[in-house]
């Protein structure tokens, strides 16, 4: 086995200067007996309070034991010494730690357990494992807390080579049906996405107990959330008591399906067992009737839930806007301020994104103010989400206040501030502002581009708009897509060059798609173009003849042309086929608005 460990990283954390070289202190063996009776009476006085220097993070006097401890030459009983060890461990200076491991004369199980948990809970995990191999090397036979933590180590790193070492170590000593270390094991392979092998050794595992089935809900989580409805059934069926992480978990992937009929039976089991009064269960069952869109059961929960946290208001502030309610939100936040709870970053971005959606600048303006209260705790995210909001408001002098005070702007503020300057009627503005972007070398995106032809479109741009599309590839490396062409035909359409515009489509070197055929029938709609009309309509309704907007904007353009009867025929077949009008079609809506 020793052969097969191959971490090799070189350890040497010698210090000439560390207090006094534990080298020069003698051994119990060979000392007086008085001084043996004293070690003994020692070692039942100082564990404790190391443990509690540890605990408390209290350093001075923490460091001062240790400096009594060396000056006393106590450090001569390996018991006294690995408290120590844990104390710097607890504290999580791992350089200290690994200085003090290295200068141990003895060493025994527990050492090596505390330096390889130390570092690894720091997140030094490549260190962590060549202490293992040393300790291997050293012929210390590992216990279970050693290969918990030496398992964990390998969670993290890309190889997963070292963690089947491990377990192969693990069956070799005879800890294979040791639960604690085959938990270990399960999460070590969901996080190197190993999902058949996880299965068969928890179908392979005698002694299973709650961490292991929870274990599998996380791995199912990650990889394969269609597994959890039969899962969670498996586990009524045998009987496994849930505990207040598995219905956590197993809502949060009934959210992720939207399944609502099992989300209404495993709340009906959070009842008998007892666990809505936990703030983790309560913010998943939260979460599970916002995904299914149940605004108002969702509200219920929430309402009584006895303990929320920042997380609690934020995700149901957040809900209310994926169920259509901004207005409601904003009072969540409201009652939030009220009860004392601080908002964190995504409070305020969820707030912003209301605002953006009522729209409302004056609640927009205040909560800006928590914002500036908030200071370095927000992110370039609540500041997009501003920024976003005083676009959408068209309250463009604030949305260039708020851009040119950012310190770190992301490609998503400049494509915002873009998009926003193209939207309020400054077409230029945003085609200038992109130039900008790239002569301070921001990167731009699929999304920017597209704002950026937006902006020639508003503006009615066409060379400039010409000169975007063709050198998108070549000069910043995106390949042009359904959103980019559907621009330019956009474009082509608020000219008038609506036969043009066909032409284009029928050039296109993709196959052009639903949105791009729907963008030539808004401006046929727009210029009366009803022959074009026809043949756009033909073409969406190929390709989706469900789609409503299809449907409404060909009758549109027979309408503007006094076209009654077909107007009203078209009327009657979406009714007779049941397409029901939707809002919403932000493309044809700027199709529609020139």
């Amino acid at each position: 086995m020793t052969s097969a460990m191959k971490i090799s990283i070189p350890i040497s954390f010698r210090n000439t200067n560390y207090l006094l070289s534990l080298r020069t202190l003698k051994t119990v063996r060979g000392l007086p007996t008085n001084f043996a009776s004293k070690l003994a009476v020692e070692e039942q006085k100082y564990p404790d309070l190391l443990k509690r220097c540890g605990v408390a993070l209290d350093f001075n006097n923490g460091k001062a034991l240790h400096a009594k401890l060396m000056k006393e030459s106590l450090l001569s009983s390996l018991f006294l010494h690995n408290h120590l060890l844990n104390m710097y461990v607890k504290w999580g200076d791992a350089d200290q730690a690994c200085k003090l491991f290295d200068e141990m004369t003895q060493r025994n199980v527990v050492s090596w357990s505390s330096i390889i948990t130390g570092l690894v809970q720091q997140g030094f995990y490549e260190k962590g494992l060549s202490y293992f191999c040393l300790m291997h090397r050293a012929g210390c036979k590992p216990n279970e807390f050693t290969f918990v933590s030496s398992l964990n180590a390998c969670s993290f790193i890309e190889d997963s080579t070292q963690m089947y070492q491990l377990y192969c170590l693990i069956i070799q000593l005879g800890f294979e049906s040791n639960v604690f270390l085959t938990n270990a094991f399960l999460s070590a392979l969901f996080r190197h996405k190993k999902l058949n092998e996880a299965m068969e050794l928890f179908e392979k595992c005698p002694g299973r107990d709650i961490v292991s089935w929870n274990s599998m809900i996380g791995g199912f989580l990650q990889m394969s959330h269609s597994e959890i409805p039969s899962f969670w059934c498996r586990m009524n069926h045998e009987r496994v008591e849930p505990d207040n992480f598995t219905f956590s978990s197993i809502l949060t992937g009934l959210a992720a399906l939207s399944n609502l009929q099992m989300g209404l039976q495993v709340h009906a089991q959070l009842v008998k067992y007892g666990h809505l009064d936990e703030i983790c269960v309560g913010n998943s069952l939260v979460d599970m009737y916002l995904k299914c869109q149940k605004f108002v059961e969702a509200l219920r929960v929430f309402n009584d839930m006895p303990h929320k946290d920042v997380l609690t208001w934020t995700e149901m502030a957040s809900g209310c806007l994926q169920c259509g309610e901004p207005s409601e939100a904003l009072e969540i936040i409201a009652r939030m301020r009220k009860f004392g709870v601080k908002p964190n970053r995504f409070t305020l971005a969820a707030a912003f994104n209301a605002c953006a959606t009522l729209p409302s600048v004056e609640e927009g303006k205040k909560v800006h103010g928590l914002r500036i209260k908030l200071g370095d705790e927000a992110d370039v995210a609540a500041d997009n989400a501003l920024l976003d909001m005083y676009a959408k408001c068209g309250s463009m002098e604030d949305a260039w206040g708020v851009f040119w005070s950012m310190d770190d702007k992301s490609v998503v503020s400049w494509t915002t501030m873009i998009m926003g300057l193209a939207q309020n009627g400054f077409a230029r503005a945003a085609l200038e502002l992109f130039e900008r972007m790239i002569l301070e070398e921001a990167v731009p995106n699929y999304i920017t581009l597209v704002c950026v032809l937006h902006a020639c479109g508003q503006g009615g741009f066409i060379d400039e708009g010409w000169q975007y599309l063709s050198s998108m590839t070549h000069k910043y490396g995106i390949v042009p897509g359904e959103d980019h062409y559907a621009c330019m035909v956009l474009l082509l359409g608020r000219l008038g060059q609506v036969k043009e515009a066909e032409d284009f489509i029928r050039r296109m070197p993709i196959q052009p798609g639903l949105l791009v055929w729907q963008t030539l029938l808004g401006a046929c709609s727009v210029h009366g173009d009803i022959e074009t009309a026809k043949i756009a309509a033909k073409e969406a309704l190929s390709l989706d003849k469900g789609d409503p907007s299809t449907y409404v904007l060909l009758s549109n353009t027979y309408a503007d042309s006094s076209n009654w009867d077909d107007a009203s025929k078209l009327r009657k077949l979406m009714k007779n086929t049941d397409v029901k009008k939707k809002p919403g079609y932000s493309w044809i809506e700027l199709a529609g608005s020139g």
